[in-house]
């Protein structure tokens, strides 16, 4: 009987959607408007959101900039280009690390043509994350950044940009997923997961909800072919301003280390039960100690197994990784590890981490 119910609960659904869609299909279809499936989706966003995004476009626009670069000597190519936005009233310009390493030169152009030259205030390679300050006497609008802390999947969004070059550039899409992880993403960031387009030269511009605030930095797009599919990677907000306030503080992201190369590791142990049952415990082994680096120096050994962190419960080895690089440097905390069967408490100074080039090259050098 269930099942019956479920099965006429669908067919009411789709009669309903579908009478909602006809009178636009046969009303676009006199028209000629109607040429392929892209064309009946923009209708169904309509139809959903009842909501044209022109009025927020015009508020924000203003703040979003195009991004010329011209590369130092050497580089594999001369020029780039990419997309950023103003977040205070000292013209500071958030974009992507990638835009602007190793440039000789910046230019930032408004969408009223002026244009502009900036300069490197900080950088974040792990989080593929620039701030820059743009030069200019003049009074310049800020974009809002979003104090709501969770997004949802399913919300409207929009991307403003500068694909491939042309100009500055609107895309309506929602948040298809959060919590994405990107091979080469580093291990800071959760992405956001958008199908509001995203193509070469969006990168660095903002990702923004219907109240018109910032909710994230265009990061990235998966696709096989380098054009878009409607799978695009965006920096959480609360990632970029965590990264900015390291930037204005001290000039760049200041993280944690303690010099170990980690893999997530499932275990068992005895239940505290009367039963003694097996039950599973996870953690982050220690795969390799770097030489001279905090583990080595305060004692960790090969095959510790990470299970707590300053109080931190440690589940893998992403999560231990980034409750170390939120410690500041110089600090001393508790690390609880498990060691043949036994489980230690360990005091160990917290150091700087090296950059992401600097880090890569080291675990290179000592990984397996």
């Amino acid at each position: 009987m269930e099942i019956i119910l479920s099965f006429i609960n669908k067919i009411l659904r789709l009669i309903i959607l579908t009478l909602a869609i006809l009178p636009n299909l046969s009303s676009a279809q006199d028209t000629g408007v109607i040429q392929n499936f892209s064309d009946i989706n923009l209708i169904n966003k309509k139809i959903i959101s009842n909501l044209s995004i022109a009025d927020l476009v015009d508020q924000v626009s203003p703040s979003v900039v195009n991004i010329t670069v011209s590369y130092r000597p050497g580089s594999p190519q001369a020029t780039g280009y990419g997309s950023g936005f103003i977040i205070s009233a000292n013209k500071e310009v958030v974009t992507n690390f990638h835009l602007v390493d190793n440039v000789d030169k910046i230019e930032i152009e408004l969408n009223d043509g002026k244009i502009y030259p900036a300069i490197i205030i900080g950088v974040d390679e792990e989080t593929d994350l620039a701030l820059l300050q743009l030069q200019s006497d003049f009074t310049l609008p800020y974009l809002s950044l979003s104090t709501n802390k969770k997004n949802r999947v399913g919300e409207w969004v929009f991307a403003i940009g500068n694909p491939y070059g042309m100009g500055q550039s609107v895309s309506l899409g929602v948040i298809s997923a959060i919590g994405r992880a990107r091979k080469n993403g580093g291990a800071y960031i959760d992405y956001i997961q958008t199908d509001a387009s995203i193509n070469k030269g969006n990168s660095g511009g903002p990702l923004i909800n219907l109240r018109g605030e910032v909710i994230g930095v265009n990061s990235a797009i998966y696709s096989p072919t380098g054009a878009n599919i409607g799978i695009a990677f965006v920096i959480p907000l609360r990632v970029v301003i965590d990264v900015i306030g390291g930037i204005r503080n001290d000039g760049r992201m200041k993280r944690g280390y303690i010099g170990v190369i980690l893999k997530t590791e499932e275990f068992q142990v005895e239940g505290e039960r009367s039963s003694y049952s097996l039950r599973s415990v996870y953690g982050a082994t220690i795969k390799k100690i770097i030489p001279k680096s905090p583990s080595y120096s305060f004692g960790l050994k090969e095959g510790d197994i990470i299970l707590d962190i300053n109080g931190s419960t440690i589940r893998d080895a992403t999560q231990a990784t980034r409750a170390i690089g939120a410690l500041k440097p110089d600090e001393l905390i508790d690390i609880i590890i498990r060691r043949r069967n036994k489980t230690y408490k360990v005091k160990i100074m917290i150091g700087e981490r090296p950059s992401k080039s600097a880090l890569e090259t080291i675990n290179n050098e000592f990984n397996d």
